[in-house]
């Protein structure tokens, strides 16, 4: 059964996780010895729902961190990841994702090909233009999202993307739009529509 893990990083420090469904020891079994750490790594790499806690502004650092972190293996093992829906940049009458972002979704397709079900959060931080606070052109946002989506495709096992919506809902042509590119849109915690 998949499980919570949050990660998260203070600036100088090393990544940390949280998981709060598992007793306090719950990594010893890795640490007992060679063959036990390559059978449990395979199950907690491969079973668990990695997320990225708050970081829209450092997300491909932490993200980094994290997979040097534990290593090209069991990078390869991940199955299932949370990120931050990409921010879009408005210039002109032109929406871009995120430099950091695309480099997010890179280190994704290059180094966690197991990964089948991405999650993505859209909240305050990150909404310009997908929630109903905002009004206007709407093709350079439906633009970004296609470019959006050719990035996903390019992570060959990725099965599933889902998109949590934490604030507001999004606009009827934007949830149209993500769902006709297969992804599947819900309400994040305690949002309702």
């Amino acid at each position: 059964m998949a499980h919570p893990v949050y990660l998260f990083q203070d600036p100088g420090s090393p990544v940390e996780t949280f998981a709060p469904e598992r007793p306090p020891r719950w990594l010893a079994l890795i640490h007992t010895n060679r063959q036990m750490n390559r059978e449990a790594s395979a199950v907690l790499y491969g079973v668990n729902n990695f997320t990225l806690v708050d970081t829209t502004q450092q997300q491909v650092g932490l993200l980094q961190a994290f997979l040097d972190c534990i290593g090209p293996v069991n990078a390869s093992l991940l199955s299932q990841m949370c990120i931050n829906f990409p921010v879009m940049e408005f210039q002109m009458e032109e929406c871009k994702l995120r430099e950091d972002d695309l480099q997010s979704l890179k280190l994704l397709q290059e180094k966690c090909t197991n990964l089948s079900i991405l999650e993505t959060y859209i909240h305050n931080n990150n909404s310009k233009g997908l929630t109903r606070m905002h009004e206007g052109n709407l093709q350079p946002i439906l633009e970004a999202l296609s470019q959006f989506d050719v990035q996903l495709k390019a992570i060959p096992s990725l099965e599933k993307v889902i998109v949590r919506v934490h604030d507001g809902a999004p606009i009827p042509s934007v949830m149209r739009s993500m769902q006709g590119l297969g992804w599947i849109v819900l309400p994040g915690t305690g949002n309702k529509w």
